[in-house]
């Protein structure tokens, strides 16, 4: 009960920090937190593909870049409403990825992530080189997003459509995760054969979660476009697949959680490498791809379920040791009243002492 009350105030005090942020930070730590808050929306996804699922996918930009082309190009060809392309967007990346699934999810092992590098590539170099879509100059002009009379032109007024977005979907998943059809994507990671031994149609299960994992990234996409207004293929890259599973892995891949703290970790360390190497060393380059790579493996051999679990045992520790010490306390104050002596069989003034968490 105190735990469920603990969490409870917690997410209160995260919700009451995330409404009070756009109004006191500058504009681009606003700026800064929209984009986490759409990469965690696609690591949210991973979370349930890889961590849950056990399912490796290398190709989530390409399923963000089929969400945000959809809206670009409907939007800015055809005239219509940005919030009618939401559907169409999902719909599209639903398509895609129920015939991608059919044909790669039958891949295990090694062959599953190769599966998936290759679709993602292929997707990538599709945006680039399709005259309808811009090429690789891609769209411009793409209307923003308008609530009743409100237009959210700046990121200071998208800020909670996507923060809304994203815990919307932590609900969802949790609720996802908890169903039957959740039992059975947790199957998954045991292994197929051990799954159909407990009647789990392995199957459809693979199907389900990579195609769900697939919607979330095309919600971001969406997100994406209308937050920027104009898409090019070079944010749906390998690359940027890649990163999205790294943010995953480092904040915790099988905690819905996690996707949000790696999501804020790699994104504020991304940019303050990318700031601070070029100065040090002296020249420009993308050195922060370096520093990420040793961190992965350095992660990959200390904390291989990722950050969110070890701040868990964290607070969970502090808060076991500062219960200890109320208790201690308390039955110190105890025996000095009776005497003298304490309940835990010593003098009430000198238990503070030689206990250990008294130093």
């Amino acid at each position: 009960m105190k735990r469920s009350l603990h969490s409870t105030l917690l997410l209160l005090l995260f919700i009451a920090a995330l409404a009070i942020a756009p109004l006191l930070l500058p504009e681009f730590y606003v700026t800064l937190l929209n984009y986490i808050g759409l990469y965690a929306i696609v690591a949210l996804g991973l979370v349930m593909l890889t961590g849950v699922g056990g399912l490796t996918s290398f190709g989530q930009a390409a399923f963000v870049g089929l969400g945000a082309y959809t809206s670009a190009y409907l939007t800015t060809v055809h005239g219509v409403s940005p919030w009618l392309t939401l559907p169409a967007g999902l719909l599209v990346t639903a398509v895609v990825a129920l015939s991608l699934g059919l044909v790669t999810l039958r891949l295990s092992g090694h062959f599953l992530p190769l599966g998936t590098i290759a679709w993602g590539m292929s997707l990538y170099y599709l945006f680039g080189n399709l005259d309808a879509l811009g090429g690789h100059t891609g769209i411009s002009g793409i209307p923003p997003l308008r609530l009743l009379d409100l237009e959210l032109k700046s990121g200071r007024e998208f800020f909670y459509l996507i923060w809304t977005v994203l815990l919307v979907l932590v609900l969802a998943t949790r609720n996802l995760l908890d169903s039957r059809e959740g039992r059975a994507i947790r199957a998954l990671k045991g292994g197929s054969v051990m799954a159909e031994a407990m009647g789990v149609n392995t199957p459809r299960s693979k199907i389900v979660v990579f195609t769900v994992a697939a919607l979330y990234a095309s919600v971001s996409g969406w997100l994406y476009a209308h937050l920027q207004r104009f898409v090019n293929p070079t944010p749906f890259s390998l690359t940027q697949g890649i990163e999205y599973l790294f943010m995953a892995v480092v904040g915790g891949v099988s905690h819905v959680w996690g996707a949000i703290l790696g999501a804020g970790l790699i994104t504020v360390l991304k940019q303050w490498l990318q700031d601070w190497l070029p100065r040090l060393l002296g020249q420009s380059g993308n050195f922060e791809i370096i520093v990420f790579g040793l961190l992965m493996i350095f992660v990959l051999h200390r904390a291989r379920d990722g950050l969110w679990p070890m701040l868990q045992r964290f607070f969970s520790t502090a808060g076991v040791v500062a219960h200890a010490g109320r208790r201690r306390g308390a039955a110190g104050a105890a025996g000095t009243a009776r005497g003298g002596f304490s309940a835990a069989g010593g003098p009430g003034c000198q238990q503070a002492l030689w206990w250990p968490g008294g130093q």
